[in-house]
Formats: structure tokens, sequence, C-alpha cells
């Protein structure tokens, strides 16, 4: 996918809504959605950054290009191709500009102990869950056959309790775990795969963003530094949206040789939450709201930054493995009612990944094996809330 291609789909469609507006007029929404997409085209154009409120106009253009209700001349360019579309002119806007971040993965011990706010909670099957957790395994094992038993790499494998590991064991001559904690990684193990077979397990500490320690400490710094919250927010603004690393510079591993399998279950819609519970950790600690990161314009920003690494894990699983398979959450709804199919959802859906299904996080270019989907009903906690949550779970072999 170029971008020429891309900005051309934009082009027209900004050029065939401003004629719609002008022979039947529009409301304040129709006028926000050209003015939406007249700064989209001048992005393309390298003229300008991207802003993080453009986000939903831009997920909901290419919603509508992947829906096929326009005609073919538009293109059917996924969300994943818009963003390295504006990657790739954020790089032309900023070529004579000092690079200010790196994709930096490897985390040592000393600074694990500063990113509590990123790490994986400890968590356990969840009630209601057997089918879900049924089909998750004969996805993650059906991928695991069609592969060369060579070497398996499980990204973030704390974020899933669920996954076959005793079974990829017995699969793979070798297979690596990696997550933050390494403690709790060598738990996972001793919990999940017979000693026998523990010969063939790597662990590997991995941030998988390649952000982590270098956000909580430009966050520590701000916070400290700053005169009040205003000027704390202000510039923690600036910080999140100065991130300017490209999606080929992501990776999956320290290991140079690609894995056979690379496998990403519950991962991608989980990447970068820790981004505004260590904002709301750090103002705090100096005694300011913590629901700063949840209102504008810090949450548009972060919104938008996770779409970012997210888009880059993608864009890492399909260029630096030989296949892999990736499973996610898509869209979730809390869930209100009895036990079973009983109820019925207590709010509307949320997208949370921007997008409405998990192939429009796939460049054109990714070639699909299989894909299956489901639903995934939790039960409410134990002496928690009522209601449950309802999440469709969708699964690609790329």
């Amino acid at each position: 996918m170029s971008r020429v291609g891309f900005q051309k789909s934009v082009r027209m469609f900004h050029k065939f809504s401003e004629e719609t507006m002008r022979r039947r007029g529009a409301d304040e929404g129709g006028r926000e959605s050209v003015a939406a997409l007249a700064a989209i085209e001048s992005v393309l154009k390298a003229e300008r950054l991207f802003e993080p409120a453009l986000l939903e106009p831009l997920a909901a253009f290419t919603n509508l290009l992947q829906s096929s209700q326009l005609p073919p001349e538009f293109g059917d360019f996924s969300l994943a191709d818009a963003l390295l579309a504006i990657e790739d002119a954020h790089a032309e806007l900023r070529q004579n500009a000092e690079q200010i971040w790196e994709f930096a993965p490897e985390v040592s011990p000393e600074a694990v102990a500063n990113l509590a706010d990123f790490l994986t909670p400890s968590s356990a099957p969840l009630a209601g869950a057997p089918e879900h957790t049924r089909k998750l395994q004969r996805c993650v094992l059906d991928a695991a056959r069609t592969v060369e038993p060579g070497r398996a790499l499980v990204v973030g494998a704390l974020s899933c309790p669920d996954l076959p590991l005793a079974e990829l064991a017995t699969r793979f001559d070798r297979l690596t775990l990696s997550d933050l904690d390494l403690p709790a990684l060598e738990a996972l193990v001793r919990r999940a795969i017979p000693e026998g077979q523990r010969g063939r397990i790597e662990l590997e500490r991995y941030d998988l963003t390649g952000s982590y320690v270098a956000f909580a400490q430009g966050v520590k710094n701000i916070v400290e530094q700053a005169a009040g919250p205003a000027e704390a927010e202000s510039k923690l603004v600036e910080l999140v949206q100065s991130y300017d690393v490209g999606a080929g510079s992501a990776g999956l591993s320290r290991a140079e040789e690609k894995p056979n399998l690379a496998i990403s279950v519950m991962v991608l819609s989980e990447l970068g939450r820790g981004y505004a519970r260590c904002i709301a950790s750090a103002l705090a600690a100096r005694g300011w709201d913590p629901a700063a990161p949840s209102r504008a314009p810090l949450a548009e920003s972060l919104a938008f930054l996770r779409c970012l690494v997210a888009q880059h894990h993608v864009h890492a699983l399909l260029r630096r493995a030989k296949a892999a398979v990736l499973i996610s959450a898509v869209s979730e709804v809390p869930w209100q009612g009895g036990p079973g199919n009983q109820g019925g959802p207590a709010a509307e859906p949320t997208d949370v990944l921007a997008v409405e299904r998990l192939v429009e996080r796939l460049p054109q270019s990714a070639e699909i094996k299989a894909e299956q989907s489901w639903e995934w009903r939790q039960a409410p906690a134990a002496g928690g809330a009522s209601a449950g949550l309802l999440t469709l779970v969708e699964a690609l072999l790329i």
C-alpha cells in the first residue's frame, strides 16, 4: 500500500463530501466530517502532524472503505494502511528534526521496579469462560500444526491464563515466553508446563511497545518539575504527541532469527493501557487529579498513542515471524442480567481497537490463512458489580 494511493482516496472522498454538502446542505456533524477530511488530507501532504482528535473520523472513513459501500475507485484501505501512510507523511515532515523516541524493548531488572503501572496483573480463568478457553486453545494449536516444529514465541505471555503452553512445549523444539515480569513468567512455567518439558522453555523480558521505560521517566520528570496541574497536563500532552517511532522499528524478541510461529493472544487491546495508569499515579503522588488521563486533551492523545503501538505490534508480527496467530478482543459491552444467554447489554459496545473487525488492523499486503470469531461472556466477579462483560474475540492466522 502506498501513501499516494490512500491520499488519493481521501482527496476523492473529501471532494465528493464537499460537493454533497453544497448541493444538500449539512448539519454541524457533516461540516465537522468535511473539516476532518481536509485536515487528514493536509497530514498526508506532509503539511502538518496528525492530531489525535482525527483518529475517530479516520477510523470511520476507513471503515466505510472496507464496507464496499463506495465505488471501487475509492479503494479498500484499512485503518492499518491509513496509519502507515500517516507515519510516512510524518517521517517526511520530520526529516530534518532530531529523533526524540526510540524503540527500546530490553528492560533491566532495575527499570522494572519503576514499571508497576505497565505490568500485567496476575490473572486466572474467569467464571463463565470455558467455551472461550476451548476456542482460544484450539486456534493456537491449529496454527501450531501448520508450521515446522522449530521455535515458537509467545509474546505478552502473562496476558492470557488459558494458553496451551504444555501442548506448545511438546510441539516445538524451543518455546520462548516473553513479558516484563520474569518472576511471574517463572511461576507460570512451574504452574503450566510439566518439569520434563521445561528444558525447551526460554524466558525473555521484553517490552513490546519499546517505550515504557522512557515514558515512565518522562512522566516522572514532567510531573515533579511542574508548578501546577495545568502545566503538568500541558507538558504531558506534548510528551505523548512527541512519539516519533515508525512501525518498521518494532520487534518481537531479542533473537535475530524469525520464529516459526509467533503467538499474540489477548495482547493487542492491552498494549499501552499502562500509559494512563502511569500518568494517574504520578499526578496522584503530587495530590493532583488522577482522572486527568481520562479527559481531553490527554485522553485523545493517549488513545492515538495506544493505536500506534498496537499497529506497530501487528507490523512486527507480519515482518518478524514466519507465521503468526493473532487473537484479540475487538469490542466489548457490559452485560446485565442472568447467567448463560439470559439478560442483555447494559450499554453500547466499545470498539477496543478503534475498528469493528480485527482484519482492519492488517495492511492490504497481509495474507490471512485462517480466521475465526466468537463471543466471550465473563460473569461478574463475586461480590462485585452486577454487570458482566460480553467481548467479541477474533483470531487470525497470518
